[in-house]
């Protein structure tokens, strides 16, 4: 049988990805509207970023490209989740301090979603409400922003795996 260029590696990196984002948001979901943990307006940007590297899993999973379309797709995943991880480490610093927390409110993020009316596309889901201060809610130790920033690390070396992986071969 002739090499078809395709890796099953890399479908299962896209299905991990997709399974990865799915839970995330939807434990943010969870977070919102059992537990009544409004997001700030981070929380909303690191959301964005969670559907977006979901999105690029599934189109990456649906595509099964060869080699160029599996580092095409590590590249975007890897670069999207970069800014994830950016945005995500900003809000944990953020939180370390009340004061510069507080400064959330009003803040230029704030203000492009208001923009963009992001919170238009899916109320239920990209509407925020709460302040960056909000730090009620732990798991083994670490907040939200933490955890975000932890997955979005993962996420961020599987997709940049993909690419390394490719040039292997």
């Amino acid at each position: 049988m002739a090499y078809s260029g395709r890796d099953d590696r890399s479908q299962r990196v896209f299905v991990v990805a997709l399974l990865v984002s799915a839970f995330v948001l939807g434990f943010a979901y969870y977070l919102q509207h059992i537990k009544h943990l409004d997001p700030c307006p981070w929380c909303i940007v690191q959301r964005l970023g969670f559907f977006a590297l979901g999105l690029v899993a599934l189109i990456g999973l649906v595509h099964h490209p060869r080699r160029a379309g599996t580092v095409f797709y590590g590249v975007v995943g890897g670069v999207i989740g970069l800014a994830g991880t950016l945005a995500a480490g900003y809000h944990v610093w953020l939180q370390s301090d009340p004061k510069r927390a507080s400064a959330c409110v009003g803040s230029p993020v704030e203000r492009v979603l208001d923009t963009l009316r992001v919170g238009d596309v899916w109320p239920d889901f990209l509407q925020y409400d709460g302040p960056c201060t909000l730090d009620p809610w732990e798991l083994f130790g670490l907040n939200i922003p933490e955890w975000s920033l932890a997955w979005f690390v993962v996420l961020t070396a599987m997709y940049v795996s993909l690419v390394f992986r490719q040039q292997r071969y």
